[in-house]
């Protein structure tokens, strides 16, 4: 394959990269028009943020297993179609209901598209560009993530939530246009598949109880016995997951790629910025528009602070990378994050829209010089390339997931502080308890990137204290 077609495909991959990352953010600008037009409290609205992003995460292991075996370019093709058929089925939809069945398949589609990519582009791509070619990558997705509040507030102003929507279909279409004309032909053998069910329902069962046990615990407390009993229920799970990988002779997942502890961390590191990306997603929209009061486009333009200096901090990061390696560089990212969880912490509404703006830009400059991808890939066997990448996929929704399980609770919880009572939805008479509720849950993300950060900060000393030792 020449290099126009690598390129050419690896724009195609990372298109699709883009619109299944943002789709699990741009709908959250759009909660509160969601809650007023089908009717419905700000934590059912949300339901269509969440099903989204917990799906993807039961789904993504499956599918890659399932890649691994027939080949990654059919389903990656395959998923693409079926996110581009849920991206137009959501905009056609005129209920909550409805509309959460076509965030389902959406979810199905993108599952099989993030599970596909890195291995694709590690197919098409020799490894002497693999870093470029995974950099590129990793900057649509850096950017589709923290970009879709800020774009959803410029389709508000202009147009309704529906098209949020519409604008995946062109772009779903051209990607497998080009993908059906470049990609290599590969014969698929369904006979093949072979998939560990008690592993993966083990598994399923795992993400499925502690994310129902997160979402109706923010309604009914966690004091519960019925919450209390899903926790639990994880725990098992995940205990009866992990023996089941540890003792079949066809695991689902072969647990022996997190033995080399960079690539442990990497996944880590990863889960926990992307959760504090989602901090940022889910609070500044309803800090925005409800506490200071500006419009969609307004608040649109504000956040698309942090994804303009994204574009140009990520390819930085990604040469820097290549000269002093990803965790350093990413290390690097984690210290400038501090800055912006700080102004975070303290900010009020008398200081205006500034303050956030600058925050915003460090912020999407940090995000950038973090090398997810190139991290987690590189710390991979070769062996481990297939699997490496949906686990690099499973950690960015996981930690999506996660960010918006603890932004909600915590902000909810810092509102009921304040109120003496359970609120969950934004308190218009008092956004004084909003802003007390806002600082809580900052002062949560700015603990996930202090632990981020250690969790760097020693595996380069004792990479560093290895090689010395062996020197």
């Amino acid at each position: 394959m020449d290099k126009r077609s690598q390129w050419t495909l690896l724009l195609a991959t990372s298109m699709v990269s883009f619109m299944s990352t943002i789709d699990a953010s741009i709908v959250n600008i759009a909660v509160p028009q969601l809650s007023h037009d089908f009717g419905v409290p700000m934590n059912q609205a949300e339901w269509v943020v969440s099903v989204y992003l917990v799906l993807i995460c039961v789904l993504l292991i499956f599918f890659g297993n399932v890649s691994d075996q027939i080949g990654r370019i059919p389903v990656f093709q395959v998923g693409t179609i079926i996110f581009t058929v849920g991206s137009l089925g959501c905009g056609l939809s005129n209920s909550l209901p409805m509309l959460l069945i076509m965030r389902v398949l959406q979810a199905v589609g993108s599952s099989m598209t993030m599970a596909t990519n890195f291995g694709i582009i590690t197919e098409i791509f020799p490894r002497a560009r693999h870093g470029i070619a995974l950099g590129v990558n990793s900057s649509f997705v850096q950017i589709g993530n923290i970009m879709g509040p800020g774009l959803g507030g410029l389709i508000l102003a202009a147009f309704t939530w529906h098209d949020i929507f519409y604008i995946n279909v062109p772009l779903g279409i051209i990607a497998f246009i080009l993908g059906r004309k470049l990609f290599p032909k590969e014969p698929v053998h369904l006979q093949k598949i072979k998939i560990d069910w008690p592993g993966y329902a083990a598994y399923a069962l795992a993400i499925v109880a502690f994310f129902v046990g997160i979402y109706w615990g923010q309604d009914s407390g966690y004091t519960r016995l019925p919450i209390i009993g899903l926790f639990v229920c994880t725990l098992i799970m995940i205990g009866g997951f992990v023996y089941r990988e540890n003792h079949t002779p066809a695991p689902l997942l072969n647990l022996r790629i997190f033995k080399n502890p960079a690539f442990t961390i990497g996944v880590l590191t990863t889960m926990m910025v992307f959760a504090v990306s989602y901090f940022n997603n889910m609070i500044l929209p309803f800090y925005l528009q409800e506490t200071l009061g500006y419009s969609s486009a307004i608040a649109g333009m504000i956040l698309m602070a942090a994804p303009f200096v994204n574009v140009f901090a990520a390819p930085l990061g990604g040469q820097l990378s290549d000269h002093i390696g990803p965790e350093r560089v990413s290390r690097y990212g984690l210290g400038l994050f501090l800055i912006p969880m700080i102004i975070f912490i303290l900010i009020e509404p008398s200081w205006g829209a500034l303050w956030l703006v600058i925050a915003l830009m460090i912020f999407g400059f940090a995000n950038g010089t973090f090398q997810n991808n190139p991290m987690i890939m590189s710390n991979a066997g070769q062996e481990y390339q297939g699997i490496a990448g949906s686990i690099a996929s499973l950690s960015r929704n996981l930690g999506m997931s996660l960010g918006l399980s603890l932004a909600t609770s915590t902000l909810y919880w810092g509102i009921s502080r304040q109120a003496g009572r359970h609120i969950t939805s934004y308190p218009h008479a008092h956004p004084e308890w909003f802003i007390a509720g806002m600082h809580i849950s900052y002062y949560f993300a700015l603990g996930l990137i202090v632990i981020a950060l250690g969790l760097l900060t020693w595996l380069l000393r004792s990479t560093r204290r290895a090689a010395a030792a062996n020197s």
